[in-house]
């Protein structure tokens, strides 16, 4: 178990509108990222590594509006995440069994 702080920011709060912001350009940093990973998985059958992504990525204007830091850390968390993809993927083409819903329905 992971002890965890939690911190829910009212729209009064003085940080609030900065919050908002930094949280709409890290979404829309992930989601365009995301856009390219899977739009190269699809039509080119490669998988873009972070570095590519970074690469491709550093002029844009939401990864720009991001501190780099931030901005790096949100295309490591897309590669891991499409790696863990990727390789559930292949698990589930090997063995479609071992991704069935076991419901238990009354």
């Amino acid at each position: 178990m992971k002890l965890v702080e939690r911190h829910i920011p009212y729209k009064n709060h003085r940080f609030y509108a900065e919050i908002d912001r930094l949280c709409l350009l890290s979404k829309n940093l992930y989601n365009y990222a995301n856009y390219l990973v899977r739009q190269s998985f699809i039509f080119e059958k490669t998988n873009l590594s972070y570095y590519d992504l970074q690469k491709t990525l550093s002029t844009q204007s939401d990864y720009q509006a991001i501190p780099a830091k931030v901005s790096q850390q949100i295309l490591m968390i897309l590669d891991r995440n499409t790696e863990k993809f990727l390789a559930a993927n292949e698990v589930y083409l090997k063995n479609p069994s071992k991704f069935k819903c076991s419901s238990s329905s009354s």
